[in-house]
């Protein structure tokens, strides 16, 4: 059998929830190997700063590398490729995740990829790791005669059939110091949302039962490492299936499993016959502290643009019915999306001051500009009115490199108010909402000029003024990544 290493590459952002907790994807992947009998070690370059030191260490004796690659990775995972193939010429460098699901063609023709894993990894590894022809194995494509050969895809796994997270794979020095415990009792959503890239790789919805969840919530609670931890449900709809979701709340309750824990909900599922005042009570009664809801937009022509199928209304009673319950109500906003006028805008803006006047206990993210990144049917309609993608896995990794300009607002040929978009998205940035989250942001800048940006960047708001963005232009120097 061959010996597996799996590597989670830096990002080429500072971002908060990239470092709180691991990547589930590796995690499911290296505990199947396991189970397997497969030789497996994960190297988390995100957590582990000495990640170059161990990849020296491993990588003599390796078969196969695995890198899970999102596109705001590739920068580091192409720095990572260059040292495997330095220190072990031998090992077959496999590339997955995200980026290369989408991009396969353009990942599988680089020099430094010998395979691309598309869709689901846990099969596909072990198949190539048990060493099958590759010409036989699903969800990869290669190179041969100098030309991509794409494999048909694979089928969806049943996570059903995975085994739970084996957490002796992780570093110790990643457990101790994990801010959410992650869990994951699903895979995939029903939904159609034209901005998220479930729909275009068809992921319906999975889950696994009521025990195997509560069993792994009790390996989590008898570990030390996990005490006074919160925990984060990363399925991407925790509650599609209401009845099983309503057991596994019960369970945790019966068994005292009572944990934090967080997870993302709709906010049309706030409603009699779903999450009702039942639900919600033991929701809080397990330990839920916090849900997290993508309301998108305060438009209603938008919302249905982009099928989320929720309504302005929707999401404030859901605001309501959290603060009810003493949990707290979490709300993701987007601007600068084709096809939105600036009146759809300013109804966003207000949609999130009716939410901000229900209690200050609500948490407000962005709203942040829309970004083309590949995968959903919107990035088809940014190219189609004139966007230029890169088109090789090195242009896309100079786009990583160079994000904060090349992603910028002023490129983007479907927005129609630029500067009210991007003066819009500086304001959120720099404090609009929270000066603590402002103060501790990524802004080079010393506490008195970040203090007098968030008082503009507040004034700005409340006045709904957000043209002739003077100060954030000269903020930008002050701004890294």
């Amino acid at each position: 059998m061959a010996r597996v290493l799996l590597i989670n590459p830096q990002f080429n952002i500072v971002k908060e929830n990239y470092d709180s907790s691991v990547s589930v994807g590796l995690l499911s992947i290296a505990s199947f190997l396991n189970s397997q009998a497969i030789s497996v070690k994960l190297i988390d370059c995100v957590r582990q700063k000495n990640y170059l030191e161990i990849l020296q260490r491993e990588i003599i004796d390796c078969e196969y590398a695995g890198l899970s690659v999102m596109t705001m990775q590739l920068p580091k995972a192409i720095e990572i490729a260059k040292q495997i193939r330095k220190l072990n010429p031998l090992c077959k460098i496999v590339w997955g995740g995200s980026h290369p699901t989408f991009f396969i063609n353009q990942t599988a023709e680089h020099d430094l990829v010998d395979a691309v894993c598309f869709g689901e990894g846990e099969i596909t590894m072990l198949e190539l790791a048990q060493g099958r022809p590759w010409q036989d194995i699903k969800g990869i494509a290669y190179k041969k005669d100098e030309r991509v050969v794409v494999n048909p895809a694979r089928e969806l796994h049943d996570p059903a059939q995975m085994p739970l997270f084996n957490w002796n794979l992780v570093a110790p020095e990643i457990l101790q110091n994990l801010r959410l415990i992650p869990s994951l009792t699903s895979r995939g959503c029903p939904h159609q949302c034209t901005f998220c890239i479930n729909a275009i790789l068809k992921n319906r919805w999975r889950m696994r039962s009521t025990e195997q969840v509560l069993r792994d919530l009790e390996s989590i609670k008898s570990k030390e490492y996990f005490k006074d931890k919160k925990l984060r449900f990363w399925d991407e709809n925790f509650f599609v299936d209401i009845n099983r979701a309503r057991e596994i709340i019960n369970g945790m309750i019966e068994r005292n499993l009572i944990i934090s824990w967080e997870t993302t909900v709709r906010a049309d599922y706030i409603r009699s016959g779903m999450i009702d005042d039942e639900l919600m009570s033991k929701l809080h009664q397990s330990g839920c502290y916090l849900l997290s809801f993508g309301a998108e937009s305060g438009s209603l022509r938008i919302l249905e643009k982009i099928k989320k199928h929720v309504t302005p209304e929707q999401i404030i009673n859901s605001a309501k019915m959290c603060l009810r319950y003493d949990i707290i109500p979490q709300y993701s906003f987007m601007i600068g999306l084709p096809g939105e006028e600036k009146s759809d805008m300013m109804l966003t803006l207000d949609l999130i001051d009716k939410l901000a006047k229900l209690s200050d206990k609500i948490q407000i993210l962005g709203p942040q500009a829309f970004r083309p990144y590949p995968g959903s049917t919107l990035y088809k309609e940014c190219l189609a009115v004139g966007w230029q993608a890169p088109q090789t896995l090195d242009d896309w990794a100079h786009l990583a490199e160079n994000q904060l300009s090349y992603l910028a607002v002023k490129n983007f040929p479907w927005v129609k108010h630029k500067d009210f978009v991007e003066s819009m998205e500086a304001c959120v940035r720099f404090g609009a909402h929270s000066i603590k989250s402002a103060l501790g942001s990524s802004i080079s800048a010393n506490k008195i000029l970040k203090l007098g940006f968030i008082l503009l960047c507040q004034l700005r708001w409340k006045l709904k003024f957000f043209w002739w963005p003077i100060e954030f232009r000269l903020a930008k120097k002050f701004v890294t990544k």
